[in-house]
């Protein structure tokens, strides 16, 4: 079967809670960074679970989530044939994740595993200014391995789609090389997320180790460009990116983003919204520009899709939109 994107991420169950400011004081006492993703052991989790279901339960709901996941969502949505590649437990989360990947008509081979290892968690606090602080618990999507790939998926896709989170686990860290090492050797594009500002700095190695081998697009926001490069200024993390990546994306928020290829790069601004919630922006940003690509569009018509897609996206509550949001949106911006 011929898909337009194949990717490899965490699979993770979001669970989302609006939390007052004042807890998230108490969350920065505890050394948990805002506006940034803390991995946390399972039995941290569960207390922070436990803790914040007691106090917003009533302001919370739970979806198929993940960062590459949240992506390839929204290119399905946008009308992408894709497939991901992912690990679950069978479990309460487990099973609810692969119902919502095939409710998306994201193709995948997974099945639920026999662990003593949890599905993986995400604990996603949305505070009233709309950023979000994410405490995870990979569970047994950690163990996510070289056995999981489908190679024929990325040999018969046009982008592999990576996300930055990979490195964050040896057997993933991994798989994501020798996908990478597939897509290279049948001229298969590579798209790779950078993810987390936090993961960047602290993993800087394991993304050399990827983007040496092979990277055509490049994703990140303005923080985790500046972690990569060192440097504080776009101009100057965009000219060490050029090192790594033919083209690549910055997203800047409510500014819009920085488009970037070998020769030359451009802003591009966006229109204001009132922002709700700007967990699964980026996400949802990388999905549509994805998407567009796969039709044939320029990179800059892409990314313009990308902008709109995400100001659209911050308006609702949550990682992603409702099913029909994505054709609206689709539809609004090519119309």
């Amino acid at each position: 079967m011929k898909y337009d994107i194949c990717s490899l991420g965490n699979a993770i169950v979001d669970i989302t809670f609006q939390i007052e400011t004042e807890f998230q004081e108490k969350l920065i006492s505890k050394g948990i960074s805002p506006k940034s993703m803390t991995l946390l052991d399972q039995k941290e989790q569960d207390e922070l679970l436990n803790n914040l279901t007691t106090k917003f339960q009533e302001d919370s709901f739970m979806a198929c989530g993940g960062s590459a996941t949240n992506s390839i969502i929204a290119a399905s949505n946008f009308g992408s044939n894709c497939y991901y590649s992912c690990k679950v437990a069978d479990d309460e989360f487990g099973n609810f994740y692969l119902k919502d990947l095939s409710k998306n008509k994201v193709s995948h081979s997974s099945v639920p595993f026999q662990s003593v290892l949890p599905s993986g968690k995400c604990i996603v606090m949305v505070t009233p200014d709309a950023e979000r602080t994410m405490c995870t618990n990979l569970g047994i999507s950690g163990e996510l391995s070289e056995e999981d790939i489908n190679e024929e998926a990325i040999i018969n896709s046009e982008y592999l789609y990576l996300e930055g989170y990979l490195v964050t686990s040896e057997k993933a860290f991994r798989a994501a090389i020798k996908s990478v090492d597939i897509a290279n050797e049948n001229n298969i594009k590579v798209a790779l997320s950078l993810s987390d500002p936090n993961i960047v700095s602290i993993f800087k190695d394991r993304f050399l180790e990827i983007l040496k081998r092979k990277c055509d697009l490049i994703f990140c926001n303005a923080l985790e460009s500046s972690a990569f490069a060192n440097k504080k200024s776009l101009k100057q993390s965009v000219e060490i990116m050029r090192n790594f990546s033919l083209e690549g994306l910055i997203t800047m928020g409510a500014e819009g983003c920085m488009v970037w290829d070998q020769v030359e790069s451009l802003k591009l601004s966006t229109s204001k919204v009132n922002a709700l919630d700007t967990n699964g922006a980026g996400d949802m940003f990388a999905g549509a520009v994805l998407n567009s690509l796969c039709e044939e569009k320029t990179l800059i018509e892409s990314a313009k899709f990308g902008c709109f897609a995400a100001s659209e996206k911050v308006k609702s509550f949550g990682p992603r939109v409702d099913n029909d949001e994505y054709r609206k949106i689709k539809k609004e911006f090519f119309s």
